[in-house]
């Protein structure tokens, strides 16, 4: 149903291309890279918006939430973008 193509920095879902930011990219693709994986917000903030950035760690829930409208079908009930409450996120293996 997803995919991603790392190297046009493009992710479809059913063959259609998703509008996604550079940001909304980058945190699907490291998700997906780490498959299975509870990456925390902190990791994620630093990894995607990298060190010299001075948001808060919401910054990630927030663009979390927008890329989920984006890719599930029920973002109430997210299938690919799972949440480790209290730890942070991680992709489903078989997404």
């Amino acid at each position: 149903d997803l995919e991603i193509v790392p190297d046009a920095y493009v992710a479809k879902k059913y063959g259609e291309e998703l509008d996604l930011t550079h940001r909304e990219f980058e945190l699907l693709y490291h998700l997906a890279s780490h498959t299975g994986q509870v990456i925390t917000r902190e990791h994620l903030l630093e990894t995607v918006w990298g060190y010299d950035y001075f948001g808060d760690v919401r910054t990630v829930d927030v663009t979390v939430r927008r890329l989920r409208e984006k890719i599930e079908d029920t973002p109430s009930r997210p299938e690919y973008i799972l949440t480790r409450r209290g730890v942070g996120y991680y992709m489903r293996n078989n997404a």
